[in-house]
């Protein structure tokens, strides 16, 4: 009986082990987190390759890392980055921020030529940043770039980093958020980041909080008369379905692709889609890149089509 009992126990312990090990290979943890619906909306295909995006990106981040160079240090607060993608001027607390976003911008984060911007568009950058993705979007063939963006020390990088694309007509900053209500609100300010300034969240303590305006979408499009928007990205540290509640205009008249970040609230990938479906329920939603959580897996991105 006891060598019987000591069978069984070994049996199981080996079954467990076993379990732990797979469950720890990239596609077989993948596969369990998909098969018991911890994926979100990701589709079978890029919940498993989401273990691939996130490895991809560190090691394009790494690269950039290696090849960037320091072209300038402004006393002011800013420093001037040689990089693979272009030149830019951060917030000197901004640590490797710049080559996260650049590597994220590699890999079409918001969208290629089917879903990202088409020649000629006019393009909403909402959460512009330092305006790495006001770039890219000049880059694909944007007619116009309205690079919306709250936090002052983002603005100036702006600013320096587009001075020419604005004296042609080509970029126009906007230094407010985008919210349901014209409006004035506190935003934190990031000790670590700029990147990561919010009306909506947290991530980490506080350098300090600051009034800033707020404005709608509808109203942007409204005051410089603009007849067509092709494209939005919005990437605004949890304030997407605000800003989104004050878009409904521009949805139901130019239908714009869009590109939308899911990274900030937990509901994110659920609560979007349903606040733009009940504005303009034409939309067609379609997910990007995947990423993995190690316990989870979640759209980085949604594009509605």
């Amino acid at each position: 009986m006891k060598l019987a009992v000591s069978r069984t126990v070994k049996a199981v312990i080996g079954v467990i082990v076993l379990g732990n090990i797979l469950y720890w290979i990239p596609s077989t943890r993948l596969l369990a987190l998909y098969a018991v619906g911890r994926t979100s909306r990701c589709p079978l295909g890029k919940a498993v390759r989401s273990f691939a995006t996130v490895s991809g990106r560190i090691a394009i981040q790494k690269q950039l890392d290696r090849d960037k160079k320091l072209l300038q240090d402004d006393p002011s607060g800013y420093r001037l980055w040689k990089t693979a993608m272009g030149p830019y001027w951060v917030p000197k607390r901004n640590g490797d921020s710049l080559t996260e976003d650049l590597s994220e911008q590699a890999t079409q984060v918001y969208g290629d030529r089917e879903d990202g911007v088409h020649p000629g568009d006019v393009v909403f950058d909402c959460g512009a940043n330092i305006g790495v993705y006001t770039r890219v979007a000049l880059a694909a063939g944007a007619k116009l770039v309205v690079a919306i963006e709250p936090a002052p020390e983002n603005v100036e990088c702006l600013r320096r980093n587009f001075a020419a694309e604005i004296g042609q007509g080509r970029v126009i900053v906007v230094p407010k958020g985008v919210w349901d209500r014209e409006d004035v609100l506190t935003l934190r300010e990031d000790a670590g980041n700029s990147a990561r300034d919010s009306f909506a969240g947290s991530y980490g303590p506080a350098l300090r909080e600051t009034r800033v305006p707020l404005t709608t979408i509808d109203r942007l499009v409204e005051e410089p008369h603009l007849d067509s928007v092709g494209f939005m990205k919005l990437d605004i540290e949890g304030a997407e379905k605000r800003a989104l509640a004050g878009a409904r205009n521009t949805l139901l008249k130019y239908h714009p692709r869009m590109a939308i970040a899911m990274e900030h609230l937990p509901d994110d990938p659920v609560a979007i889609p349903r606040v733009i479906l009940a504005e303009a329920p034409s939309y067609r939603v379609v997910c990007g890149d995947c990423v993995d959580q190690g316990s989870s897996v979640r759209p980085d991105v949604l594009f509605f089509r």
